[in-house]
């Protein structure tokens, strides 16, 4: 069983078992003016496609607060951008397996998946890929990026804060960076622990920072002489 929803701001969605699964994914500017029905198939799709591996040959119930999606799914649409989402959805659950059972339910049964839809990611930074080719040049290749998410990720593998699709893994602390050239943009309170993690794992990585003399990390790349610390090989 699974839950999603949309909101004005992001898309959200769970899976109803013993390892539960959330997935979130904010919305870009062009996505918030679009109409609900396509935000809450949107939805769908990507909580789907994000699922995926976990629901192969398996019977799934989705419930969802919007009676168009279940038609849709259902029948189709004669809106061509909507159709294009029912047909990926089809696409993803005949290659898979999935039977896909759409069912809707009144919005105060949603709260949890309309929770999720509301979260706002306001760490949810990156490097352009001008800078992210430019830096692979000097210290890659890289091998995956451990802060991303399917929309801003510079690299096919990822760990990402919850589930999106191609998503390698969550939680990047969670995971060996061992015998991996690392790509790091992490969220700044989290650059302290990426920095430790490194150590713990004795791995290398490029972790990219904003100059912050008084932050809490600072001391971490440079000592009282504004030296790298010995395990910084190198820094800008």
């Amino acid at each position: 069983m699974i839950y999603s929803d949309a909101s004005n701001v992001a898309l959200g969605a769970y899976t109803v078992e013993s390892n539960e699964k959330i997935f979130h994914c904010m919305l870009n500017e062009n996505e918030k003016k679009l109409s609900s029905t396509w935000r809450e198939l949107r939805a769908i799709q990507l909580s789907l496609n994000s699922f995926e591996p976990d629901l192969k040959c398996k019977i799934v119930k989705w419930h969802t607060d919007n009676q168009n999606c279940v038609n849709i799914i259902n029948k189709g649409s004669t809106k061509l951008h909507l159709q294009h989402l029912a047909y990926d959805i089809f696409r993803i659950c005949t290659r898979s397996g999935i039977t896909l059972c759409p069912t809707w339910i009144p919005r105060c049964e949603n709260f949890k998946a309309d929770f999720i839809s509301k979260m706002v990611d306001i760490d949810d930074w990156q490097t352009s890929f001008q800078f992210f080719t430019f830096m692979n040049e000097i210290w890659g290749p890289y091998t995956i990026d451990r802060f991303a998410n399917f929309h801003n990720t510079k690299l096919k593998r990822f760990n990402s804060k919850f589930w999106n699709p191609g998503s390698t893994a969550i939680d990047a602390f969670a995971q060996n960076w061992t015998m991996e050239n690392n790509w790091m943009v992490p969220p700044i309170s989290l650059v302290a622990k990426s920095i430790k993690h490194l150590i713990l794992c004795r791995a290398e990585g490029t972790l990219i920072v904003p100059k912050w003399p008084s932050s809490a990390f600072w001391s971490l790349i440079f000592n009282r002489r504004l030296e790298f610390q010995p395990y910084v090989i190198e820094g800008s």
